[in-house]
């Protein structure tokens, strides 16, 4: 993803969910806005529905053949040369079974909207039961006090009437990004909160919000699956981490009050970086975020852990920031300019950036 997801109208996204997407010239110059690979085979998605795959290490590209929806994508993750799954707006997730070149849809908008309402149900109901058991007195059997109970119930109101209004007025807001753990687990976060997840490779998805402190519903932007751990990225500084492969989270606080676009692996740990250059390190063993100084004010969108060992953190018009294993900084400016929010290392130690203006090669000579 880029910036904040734009709100369409409910009937401008249900068009996208059910129109698939037009076939472009050059597909690999249009919006592109993450990438993967797939085996060997490199897959980016992007805008109205945009998907492009390579099997030459990206010397030539062509557009999928058969996208169900015309929506934005905004994340792609594979498992294996052939399992991969798309997400984007309008709540959409996709799944393709032969690496990229034809995709079906698993979930959409609808269907997260209609989930999220039953959980607001669910949540309602069980407040109103817990303020019931309150006897004489403002304090229950478990030591909860009215009061909370009380505040909590107008919160749970507040979010069942959103709720209700997201299913009449059509598809759900976007999944900004999507990571699978193996073939059957994944995760899907996006805009104003979303968190679903899946144990049976996506044919169906429920609400994920154990442990996910976000009552104002802020943008969730990231997700970074590690062995048994699982990190949730977002506005207003959220950041989660769960040691129980995603069913449960517990948050990080008072790290930092602006936005995480994104997380990478960094010597063991973990980096998260995002608004006017803003990059903090979770070193193994360690619940701290560092503050790395970068010298740069550029918003970071994306970024890539390479073969050496370092990161590359990829940002507004054109800024590319290299952090190397001992977090010192190289700081490149991208002659094109362009804002890029995903990267992908080729075999030869070039790199490829996506982003406004479509596919972008970052050559070893550029690096140096």
């Amino acid at each position: 993803m880029l910036l904040a997801p734009a709100v369409s109208s409910g009937a401008e996204r249900e068009d996208l969910v059910f129109t698939p997407a037009p076939t472009v010239l050059e597909p690999e110059k249009q919006q592109l806005l993450d990438i993967a690979f797939a085996g060997d085979r490199m897959v980016a998605v992007g805008a109205a529905g945009l998907i492009v795959i390579s099997d030459d290490g990206g010397a030539s590209w062509e557009q999928a053949k058969h996208v169900p929806v015309s929506a934005t994508l905004t994340a792609v993750s594979f498992c294996g040369p052939d399992l991969g799954w798309a997400v984007g707006h309008a709540g959409v997730v996709l799944h393709t079974q032969d690496g990229g070149l034809t995709w079906v849809k698993q979930f959409d908008g609808y269907r997260a909207a209609e989930a999220f309402l039953a959980y607001a149900k669910e949540q309602r109901l069980a407040l109103e039961s817990q303020l019931a058991s309150f006897v004489d007195g403002g304090v229950d059997a478990a030591g909860l006090d009215r009061s909370d109970i009380e505040y909590a119930l107008d919160d749970a109101i507040f979010i069942e009437d959103e709720a209700q209004l997201a299913v009449e007025s059509g598809p759900a807001d976007p999944f900004l990004d999507v990571e699978f753990l193996d073939e059957q687990r994944g995760l899907a976060v996006g805009a104003y909160g979303m968190s679903f997840r899946t144990s049976d490779g996506g044919a169906t998805w429920h609400i994920n919000q154990a442990g996910i402190e976000n009552m104002d519903r802020f943008h969730l932007y990231a997700v970074y699956a590690r062995d048994q751990q699982v990190y949730l990225a977002g506005e207003a500084g959220l950041l989660f981490r769960s040691d129980d492969e995603g069913q449960s989270f517990e948050r990080f606080y008072d790290v930092y009050e602006g936005s995480l676009f994104g997380l990478v692996p960094m010597n063991a740990g973990v980096l998260g970086f995002g608004l006017r250059g803003n990059v903090f390190l979770q070193r193994p063993g360690s619940d701290a975020w560092e503050p790395l100084k970068v010298d740069s004010q550029s918003s970071l969108y994306g970024g890539i852990a390479l073969a050496d060992g370092s990161v590359l953190l990829l940002g507004a018009g054109g800024t590319l920031l290299r952090l190397d294993s001992d977090a010192s900084v190289q700081l490149f400016q991208h002659p094109s300019r362009s804002t890029f929010s995903a990267a992908l290392e080729g075999k030869d130690g070039e790199i490829w950036l996506v982003g406004m203006d479509g596919m972008t090669r970052f050559s070893q000579a550029q690096q140096q």
